[in-house]
């Protein structure tokens, strides 16, 4: 097969629910650029928003790599592309920017990415836990299931949002006597900065710190989970609830796909992502909840970010041979922060 020119970028996106990944790169596989935006989840941030935001994130990698805002293909892993419709309105924005062009693009959830960066195109499942969550897995004869991935009304478990929802409801059954005393009360009031009790539903619903006289977004809340976080690390008996019950639900997602799929939990390997599973005290809590539901899987950190692996499936999509040397330029060259 004959190799595209080395002119011609590929794309390869990690669209999520708090921030926006673009890494161009060569036909070599080499990085050309790394630009980093706000959202661009059509359910986080709306459809007009998102499309802003995704454009404006390809126009920057573009610019970095001093190349024209040509693609020759991307491929788009976004947080909440759950179905065809949500990746055909994607799509759609996509075909429509006024000041990017992309000859060749997949759209799809953003599990595929990081199934691509920790496996290849080996078996295995993944498991995101950043602001939302959703778990996906691919066994060896192509089969695939997911689970969660409904965004925060239905699902998102294991998820910052999840953590944050949890800690709220806590902090407001402390303040009620309805539940046990928890510091979380206290950093509640802080971090929304109120004065009274009966002002949550307002900040909640009417008036945003980041956007005033509009309901709080999924990713403002999420951003309490920062706070159960401190109270765990001092030592707050219902944080350390919280986060014992939000890592066995996730556990519940990957066991889901796993039993699907058939997989055995001897020889299960899990890779993950997100903060909320990547740092402190998540992923302790993760790890022994695995261990205790499915013996003997192992957890995966991918060597590359999803972005990286939403770039190698875009390299395939235009034509280009992921030979070893590929995907050694690739690692060798990513940027810091990708």
């Amino acid at each position: 097969m004959k190799q595209p020119s080395q002119s011609f970028l590929y794309a390869g996106i990690d669209g999520g629910g708090t921030r926006t990944r673009v890494l161009a790169v060569w036909a070599d596989g080499s990085c050309a650029a790394l630009a980093l935006g706000n959202s661009s989840s059509i359910n986080a941030a709306g459809r007009e928003i998102a499309a802003v935001n995704l454009e404006a994130t390809l126009f920057e990698a573009a610019e970095k790599a001093g190349s024209e805002p040509r693609f020759a293909a991307a491929f788009f892993g976004m947080a909440g592309v759950n179905d065809s419709t949500a990746a055909y309105l994607v799509g759609n924005l996509i075909r429509e920017f006024p000041e990017v062009t992309v000859e060749n693009f997949e759209v799809a959830n953003d599990t595929r990415a990081l199934h691509a960066a920790t496996f290849g195109v080996d078996s295995g499942v993944v498991l995101i836990g950043g602001t939302g969550s959703k778990c996906y897995g691919r066994a060896a004869d192509g089969r695939e299931w997911e689970a969660g991935g409904v965004e925060s009304l239905l699902g998102d478990e294991g998820s910052a949002y999840d953590l944050a929802i949890r800690g709220m409801k806590a902090a407001v059954r402390s303040m009620d006597g309805r539940g046990p005393k928890t510091m979380l009360e206290e950093t509640l009031f802080r971090a929304l900065r109120l004065s009274e009790y009966g002002e949550i539903s307002q900040r909640l619903h009417q008036d945003s710190l980041e956007n005033p006289g509009q309901p709080m977004t999924k990713t403002e809340i999420a951003a309490y989970a920062r706070y159960v976080t401190e109270a765990w690390e001092a030592g707050d008996a219902v944080a350390k609830e919280i986060f014992e019950a939000s890592m066995a639900s996730a556990v519940e997602l990957v066991a889901a796909v796993a039993r699907k799929l058939e997989f055995s939990s001897a020889t299960l390997r899990v890779g993950i992502t997100g903060g909320a599973l990547l740092n402190e005290p998540g992923n302790g809590v993760f790890r022994r909840k695995l261990a205790e539901a499915l013996p003997g899987a192992t957890v995966v950190v991918p060597e590359i970010p999803p972005v990286a692996g939403s770039a190698l499936r875009a390299l395939a999509m235009g034509g280009i041979t992921l030979t070893p040397e590929v995907v050694e330029n690739l690692k060798r060259t990513l940027p810091a922060g990708a």
